[in-house]
């Protein structure tokens, strides 16, 4: 293992989740330079310096979740607590940025990816304590429930005797209709082609109320009968390279004010 300043980590992975975006990066990487890739990481800290554990109270046999930001912690954003926006991070636009799974290998000391056997975690890291009886596996299901929690609760603000329009059945969609039935929605639909029935099929499982096969089915038009004419209060995408479409249904399945 290398040697790490005094405030700074060391990570032993656990778990590192495969998201959809890491399928398109190794398609089309985000470099011309090697790149170690995994931005969902479940891990145990193997090594903390004395003041990385002072600051941020981890140490080493803990299990934790590693954020894939790596903040600047001064600028504007930062002190919103909107540290994902953070120029330190956005990889697309500063070449020198952080970000667990998209920096490059050659940036030392090299560990800024999760499919590996350690990830170097700096005195920015965003870490979170792994709770008691919560296994690895199942803590890798942390970003993609951080998702649902953000863009349903935070953005859509579902809650109690929400509608929700879940467009679709992937990981993310997934894990929308499950946290939209744990805040309280009242009505949860979830769309997806034919070739997602099976996915649909555990939105059933997770807590939808009803699925619509957009290619059998006019959308719209069932969303409407489901509705009695009055549409949902929250639209929420998790379509991947569908274009237009599900924006424009989403614009006509929401009610007024939705």
């Amino acid at each position: 293992m290398p040697d790490i300043p005094e405030d700074s980590a060391l990570l032993r992975m656990e778990v590192a989740g495969i998201c959809g975006t890491d399928v398109k990066l190794y398609k089309t990487p985000p470099s011309s330079t090697p790149v170690i890739m995994g931005h969902e990481n479940i891990g145990t800290i193997a090594r903390a310096g004395r003041e990385f554990t002072r600051r941020k109270g981890f140490k080493e046999g803990d299990l934790v979740f590693v954020e894939h930001y790596v903040m600047c912690g001064k600028c504007e954003w930062c002190h919103l607590g909107e540290y994902r926006h953070c120029e330190n991070t956005d990889w697309r636009h500063n070449p020198d940025a952080i970000r667990y799974g998209y920096t490059s290998a050659e940036k030392a000391p090299h560990l800024w990816g999760g499919f590996a056997q350690y990830v170097y975690l700096p005195w920015n890291a965003v870490v979170h304590r792994v709770p008691k009886g919560v296994t690895p596996e199942l803590a890798g299901l942390v970003t993609p429930m951080a998702n649902g929690v953000e863009w349903s609760l935070f953005d859509g603000g579902v809650g109690y005797d929400s509608s929700v329009l879940i467009q679709g059945p992937g990981q993310q969609g997934l894990s929308q209709t499950v946290i939209c039935k744990q805040a309280g929605a009242s009505l949860i639909i979830v769309t997806g082609t034919s070739r997602d029935r099976a996915r649909m099929q555990v939105a059933k499982d997770l807590g939808a109320d009803h699925v619509i096969d957009v290619q059998k089915e006019d959308p719209l038009a069932r969303i409407n009968e489901i509705t009695g004419g009055k549409g949902v209060d929250v639209v929420l995408d998790c379509t991947a390279g569908a274009g237009a479409t599900p924006v424009l249904l989403g614009v006509d399945a929401l009610k007024r004010k939705g």
